[in-house]
């Protein structure tokens, strides 16, 4: 029996800004004033409709069908989400296809601001660095990927935006594999607690498997993860700022980032304040990020501490650039930030664009996570259903606890809950342990 045309439609455009804000803002009203009953019924519903398996298997079999229409590959265009640790994750598909078709052009569409980063990349053809908005792409940011995409034609788009999802953004005819049908699956493998649903590991391995199906052609390598490049002008500008900031050459270097971009995965002062007692009391340089989005977060969180604490936290400045910053998280023996681009900036290989600089790649990342789902972009190398950092280091996912986390709060950005609960209780007592401890073991 062939199932309804409107459920097998399971690659249209997502649904609309107005009715996006209204469903989540009704999602959040109800985890408001019933938490727990709300997080268990979203929990509960959600997850077992969209990750059923005929779904799953449905549109497994229909992007398999899209990728064997596909007549040749020797033109494809990445175009990743417009925040900066997407352009950084989502990389792997560039490797992926790059591994399929060595000869091919892979071209990528990647955020201004995050250029300096990826220019250098030997895999990518053609780094096309179009996005300029900051949550949301501008109209502009929008007109030049159609521009680019018709004048290129290409064999084929990996779409990996939720912000192109209308097929009228592209030439009529062209190919299309979108990233968010990956969804069903992602939802499957948390409900059967099997394999990896980080972002970055499935940017890979989604179009891997695809091709390996469909055309029979095997990737040339394992995928360990991905790289950002620096000049070696960044390493400088990070070298010079640590001499001046007083820095002592040869003690461990603890780093925090403050920030992130939304309320629901900010560490909240109290914990960060905690931690960074704790690391003081450790025989360590401590350096602390200067908030862009929560605005004096890192003085809130230096009067928490008593005057000579406050004396031995050095504030890293919003002044030096994301190169150079990229270059500060090298140095660090440890780098602790909640769901937010650096995180994985840090969590990515270092490599030297010109050859002559050389990178530790041995920082301790730690990550944090509150509402958003830990597994889909935290970094653990204790924990087979995390990938690890990409450094000779390891890499912690500490969550906290919630009575509300839900599937729902997948979308941070469109979520309204009045009052933040993503935090109730954090284990900042066992995060210090393992920092000292790994600390520790770097001195042996």
């Amino acid at each position: 029996m062939t199932p309804p045309r409107p459920f097998l439609k399971v690659t249209a455009p997502m649904l609309d800004n107005k009715l996006q804000k209204t469903l989540f803002h009704l999602t959040s009203q109800l985890t408001t004033y019933f938490p727990r009953g709300g997080a268990w019924f979203f929990d509960h519903t959600i997850p077992h409709l969209l990750g059923n398996p005929f779904l799953v298997d449905l549109v497994a079999r229909q992007n398999l069908e899209r990728i064997r229409k596909v007549k040749k590959f020797e033109r494809i265009l990445v175009i990743p989400d417009i925040h900066i640790g997407d352009a950084v994750m989502l990389q792997g598909a560039v490797y992926a296809f790059r591994a399929h078709f060595p000869d091919a052009r892979i071209d990528f569409v990647i955020k201004k601001s995050v250029a300096c980063l990826i220019e250098g990349n030997p895999v990518i053809s053609n780094l096309y660095p179009l996005f300029t908005g900051v949550v949301f792409p501008e109209p502009a940011d929008i007109e030049s990927v159609k521009e680019l995409v018709a004048e290129n034609r290409y064999d084929l788009c990996f779409n990996c935006s939720p912000f192109f999802e209308d097929d009228s953004l592209f030439p009529p005819g062209q190919a299309i594999l979108n990233f968010m049908t990956v969804a069903p699956r992602l939802i499957r493998n948390g409900l059967d607690r099997t394999g990896i649903n980080h972002f970055l590991h499935q940017s890979y391995s989604f179009p891997d498997k695809l091709l390996r199906s469909s055309r029979n052609t095997f990737a040339s390598r394992a995928f360990r993860g991905v790289d950002v490049f620096l000049s070696d002008g960044a390493l400088r500008t990070a070298e010079q700022w640590l001499q001046a900031s007083g820095i002592r050459p040869g003690k461990p270097l603890f780093f925090l980032n403050p920030d992130t971009a939304s309320p629901y995965t900010l560490i909240p002062e109290h914990y960060q304040v905690e931690l960074l007692k704790r690391v003081l009391r450790m025989d360590v340089e401590v350096l602390l990020g200067t908030a862009f989005t929560h605005k004096n977060i890192e003085q809130r969180i230096l009067e928490g501490l008593d005057p000579q604490e406050r004396r031995r936290v050095v504030l890293v400045p919003t002044s030096l650039p994301i190169d150079a910053y990229t270059a500060l998280i090298d140095k660090a023996d440890v780098f602790v930030t909640g769901d937010t681009g650096p995180l994985h900036i840090a969590a990515a290989r270092k490599r030297s664009k010109s050859g002559n600089s050389e990178f530790r790649n041995r920082t301790f990342v730690v990550s944090v996570f509150g509402a958003t789902p830990a597994h889909m972009s935290g970094y653990d190398s204790t924990d087979p259903l995390f990938p690890p950092a990409n450094q000779d280091a390891p890499s912690r996912t500490f969550v906290s606890e919630s009575p509300c986390r839900n599937i729902t709060c997948v979308n941070k950005m469109a979520k309204t809950c009045q009052k933040v609960r993503c935090y109730d209780r954090l284990d900042v007592e066992g995060m210090a342990g393992e920092i000292s401890d790994y600390l520790e073991k770097t001195k042996a």
